[in-house]
C-alpha cells in the first residue's frame, strides 16, 4: 500500500541539487534582486528632491541592512534544519554501525526520511539480521562440537581402560610365558596405549574448557609449599637429564586458589623446560607478588624459540620444530589446556624468547578466584591471531607506514616482543615518535602478548622504592 504525501518528508527528506538551487534563489538571490531594485527605484526619487533625500538616506539604509540581516538569518536557520536532517539519520547509522563492530548483532538503525538514507538503513539492517543469523548458527555449532568432543572423548576412554588392563596382564605373564620379542612388542603396545590415554584426557579437558566446565577446587593455600612440591614432583625427570631445578620466590600471602591447578600448569612448564634444556644446566622457577595477583615465572636455557612460534606456541596441535617431535613426543596441547586454566582465572600466560638464549614462560593467578567460569575457546576457534593484532597496532600507532613497517619486521622474523620494544625505543630515539605515545605503544604490544600492563609494575616498584627510602 503507498503511503501517504508527508510534505515534511518530502522537503526534509528528498533535497537534492535542483532543489537546493532553487532555494537559493528564492530565498536569498531573488530578496536581494528586490532589495537593490527598490533602493534604486527609491534613490532615483529622491534624487529629485535633495533635501528628503539626505534625511531618509540614513532610513533606507539602515532597512535595507536589516532586510537582508533578517534573510540571512532565515537563511541560516533553514540550513540548520535542513543540516540535521542530513546528519541525524548518520549519526544513527554511525552509533548502529560501531555497535555493530562490537559484536552486538541485535542492534538496528531506525532512519525514516524516505529517502537514499532510509534505504541505507533498510540495507544495515538486513545485513545485521544476517550476520545475527550467522552468529546464532556459529554458537550452535560450537556447542555441539564441544558437545561431540566431550561425547567422543569419554566413549574413546571407555575401551581403553580394559584394553590397557589385559595387556598388563599379559605383560605380567598372567596367560603364559612370553618370548622376548613378544615381550618387547607389548612394551610398545601399552607405551602407545599409554600416549592415546593421555591424549583422550587432553581431549576430556579442552572440552571442560570450552564448555566452561573446567572444575576447580579452591582452599586456603600457601603457593610457595605448591611450588615445592612440584618441584620435588619433578626432580627425579630433571636428574635423568643432569639438570638442576632452583627456586626463588619472594614472600607470597595465604590465597583462595586451586593448588591442584597451578601445579599441572607449573608442571607441564617445568617438564617442557627439562625435554628442550641441555644436560648439565639449570632451570630457575620464580614467583613474585604484584599489585593483585602472584607472577610465576619458568626460564630454561634451552634453544630457545623464534618470533613466529613465539606467537603460535600456544595454539592447539602447535609443536616447534618436527625434530624435536620426534625426539621428545607429546600431543601438541599441554600448552594449549594451561593456558585454558590461567584465562578461565582471568590470569594471563606468555612466552619472552630469543633464538639461543632459552625461553622464559610466565603466568599470572589474581589473588581473588574466579568462581563463575566462562567458556574460552581454545580449538577449532576463530581467534584473533597474534599477528593480527600485532598489525592493527602498528596501523593504529603509525598510520599507513605501519603496515610496511609491520611486513617488513615479519620478514626479518623480528616480531618478538623484545625485538618490537626495541624497534619501538629506536622510533623514540629518532623523534619519530613521541615518548608518550612510544611508551602507549609498549604497553600495548606487551598487553598483545599477554603481558601485564607495565604502567602497573613500575607504580609498584615506585611504592617499593618509597618505602625502602
Amino acid at each position: 500500500m503507498k503511503e501517504p504525501f508527508d510534505l515534511k518528508k518530502f522537503f526534509f527528506g528528498r533535497i537534492d541539487v535542483k532543489l537546493t538551487l532553487i532555494f537559493l534563489l528564492v530565498g536569498l538571490v531573488a530578496p536581494s534582486i528586490g532589495i537593490w531594485y527598490f533602493y534604486l527605484i527609491a534613490s532615483s526619487f529622491l534624487s529629485q528632491n535633495p533635501e528628503i533625500f539626505m534625511r531618509q538616506q540614513m532610513l533606507l539604509n539602515g532597512t535595507a541592512l536589516i532586510i537582508i540581516i533578517l534573510i540571512a538569518v532565515n537563511t541560516m536557520l533553514l540550513g540548520l534544519i535542513i543540516s540535521r536532517s542530513f546528519t541525524k539519520p548518520i549519526q544513527e547509522l554511525n552509533k548502529a554501525t560501531q555497535e555493530l563492530e562490537k559484536g552486538n548483532f541485535t542492534v538496528r538503525a531506525y532512519v525514516k526520511t524516505n529517502d537514499e538514507l532510509e534505504q541505507l538503513s533498510d540495507a544495515f539492517n538486513r545485513s545485521a539480521l544476517a550476520l545475527s543469523k550467522m552468529d546464532e548458527e556459529r554458537r550452535q555449532l560450537d556447542k555441539a562440537k564441544s558437545e561431540f568432543l566431550s561425547i567422543t572423548s569419554h566413549e574413546l576412554r571407555t575401551p581403553i581402560t580394559p584394553l590397557k588392563a589385559q595387556l598388563q596382564m599379559l605383560q605380567q605373564e598372567y596367560f603364559g610365558k612370553l618370548t622376548e620379542k613378544q615381550k618387547e612388542s607389548l612394551d610398545v603396545i601399552l607405551r602407545n596405549t599409554e600416549r592415546l590415554n593421555k591424549i583422550i584426557d587432553d581431549f576430556v579437558e579442552i572440552s571442560r574448557i570450552e564448555a566452561a566446565r573446567l572444575r576447580f577446587a579452591f582452599r586456603k593455600t600457601d603457593l610457595q609449599e605448591t611450588v615445592m612440591e612440584t618441584v620435588r614432583f619433578m626432580e627425579g625427570f630433571a636428574k635423568e637429564n643432569n639438570i638442576t631445578l632452583v627456586v626463588t620466590s619472594g614472600e607470597l600471602p595465604t590465597i583462595e586458589v586451586d593448588p591442584d591447578r597451578i601445579s599441572q600448569v607449573l608442571r607441564n612448564l617445568v617438564h617442557n623446560a627439562i625435554k628442550f634444556s641441555p644436560s648439565d644446566s639449570s632451570i630457575e622457577i620464580n614467583t613474585e607478588l604484584k599489585k593483585d595477583y602472584i607472577r610465576f615465572s619458568v626460564k630454561d636455557q634451552g634453544v630457545g624459540l623464534k618470533s613466529e612460534d613465539q606467537i603460535r606456541v600456544f595454539e592447539p596441535f602447535y609443536q616447534v620444530e618436527e625434530t624435536l617431535i620426534r625426539k621428545y613426543g607429546g600431543t601438541g596441547l599441554g600448552l594449549t589446556i594451561c593456558r585454558g586454566i590461567i584465562e578461565a582465572q582471568k590470569g594471563k600466560i606468555w612466552v619472552e624468547s630469543k633464538p639461543g638464549f632459552g625461553s622464559t614462560f610466565y603466568f599470572t593467578v589474581p589473588l581473588t578466584p574466579v568462581h563463575e567460569i566462562e567458556p574460552i575457546k581454545v580449538l577449532f576457534s576463530q581467534k584473533i591471531d597474534i599477528e593480527k593484532k600485532l598489525r592493527e597496532e602498528f596501523m593504529n600507532a603509525l598510520g599507513p607506514m605501519g603496515i610496511i613497517e609491520f611486513n617488513e619486521l615479519r620478514n626479518k622474523h623480528a616480531l618478538g616482543k623484545e625485538d618490537l620494544i626495541e624497534y619501538i625505543t629506536s622510533l623514540e630515539g629518532q623523534s619519530i615518535l613521541r615518548h608518550k605515545h612510544a611508551d602507549e605503544f609498549k604497553r600495548n604490544i606487551g598487553q598483545i602478548f599477554g603481558e601485564e600492563c607495565q604502567k602497573e609494575e613500575n607504580e609498584q616498584s615506585d611504592e617499593g622504592i618509597k618505602k625502602e627510602l
